[in-house]
């Protein structure tokens, strides 16, 4: 079922940016509810951390990629370093304005193991997006019972491209909600949604519906009875695909790759695995790491950030004026090599009030 009686959208103008964000947010829900096909290999607080909004966000409007702390949600921020990776082979830039951050070779090798892994599942995902020939979208619960198999037949009304029958056609691929897709394996036409109710499997059509007139006044809520009788109804049979878009990218966020080594060599290692994971996302999300970080540590929101430099850090201590903000900053003041934080001096109130606006625009780091 549809959201709105559209005609089907043409494959052909398909872009990975276009559906890189909600295929990513797909793919993070479905880590979270335990119904994506492989492991993540992210937790589901860091998951849930990834896609949580910010309220009170004081730059709503900001998207993309962009220098200093990434806006909340998150994912939106991966989806779009993603992207970026994707298209032109290589891990985004991040400018280093810490001298204790310069790369170490173990960094490097590091980086060109994962740029080479985004360069293979990318490849392959730009190949999958590459046989879409048409989109739909499909409400809830309609769009879950796609996805787990119980719903194989979809529904429409013959409008725009849907009145030539010849458009949708046996074996064409359907990309739903711009992150399952499902492949054709009948079309067949009838004069009115009784009659497709009355001739299909009503378990297939619409799982949970116990009666015809009860499945007509379903699809009632989309199309007039006017509009039927003028245009027919079609009865997609659909069957979902092994190779799908989420599992592309969830081995790009966690992925572990075999090598089996030569079982000749005396010190050969038959299994060696190689993850992405925390790491990894933390480096498309620009992220800088200290020494002791925590690796599934994520940034708070900007307006939690601004908070913590407004609210003391004992707050019953009298005539203190040293916020949280202030006291993780001090700990990182000498770790720059220009002075980005400025001189360590003067008032804590003008010193750190002038360090707020260097929070915002750097890149973040632990």
């Amino acid at each position: 079922m549809e959201s709105q009686p559209a005609s089907p959208g043409f494959g052909a103008s398909l872009q990975l940016k276009d559906c890189i964000e909600e295929l990513l947010r797909f793919t993070l829900v479905s880590s979270i509810d335990g119904t994506l096909e492989i492991d993540l290999g992210l937790s589901k607080d860091y998951c849930s951390t990834l896609l949580q909004e910010d309220p009170s966000n004081p730059f709503p409007n900001s998207t993309g990629l962009s220098e200093g702390v990434p806006l909340y949600p998150l994912y939106k921020r991966l989806a779009a370093s993603l992207y970026e990776a994707i298209s032109s082979e290589a891990l985004p830039r991040t400018e280093n304005k810490l001298a204790v951050m310069q790369e170490t070779s173990s960094l490097k090798q590091k980086e060109e193991e994962w740029a080479s892994l985004i360069r293979e599942k990318g490849s392959h995902l730009l190949n999958v997006l590459k046989s879409v020939d048409f989109e739909l979208h499909v409400q809830e619960p309609y769009f879950s019972l796609l996805r787990n198999g119980q719903k194989t037949v979809e529904g429409r009304c013959a409008v725009g491209h849907y009145n030539k029958y010849d458009f949708i056609m046996t074996c064409a691929f359907i990309l739903i909600n711009k992150c399952l897709i499902l492949q054709v394996q009948d079309v067949c036409h009838y004069h009115s949604f009784r009659e497709m109710l009355e001739a299909e499997s009503l378990k297939e059509v619409l799982p949970g519906v116990d009666t015809t007139e009860e499945g007509v006044q379903v699809y009632r809520k989309f199309y007039s009875e006017e509009k039927e009788r003028s245009n027919g109804v079609l009865a997609i049979s659909v069957k979902k695909l092994v190779s799908q878009p989420s599992i592309d990218l969830s081995c790009m966020l966690s992925v572990r790759i075999e090598i089996e080594r030569c079982m000749s060599s005396p010190n050969s290692e038959s299994n060696f695995f190689q993850e992405l994971s925390y790491a990894g996302v933390q480096r498309l999300l620009g992220f800088i790491c200290t020494a002791g970080a925590v690796s599934e540590a994520l940034p708070p929101p900007t307006s939690s950030l601004i908070s913590s430099f407004l609210l003391p850090h004992n707050p019953n201590t009298k005539g203190c004026t040293l916020t949280d903000g202030a006291r993780a900053l001090s700990k990182h003041v000498n770790r720059s090599s220009d002075r980005y934080w400025g001189s360590f001096s003067g008032s804590v109130h003008c010193y750190f009030w002038k360090a707020i606006p260097r929070c915002l625009t750097m890149k973040f780091f632990f």
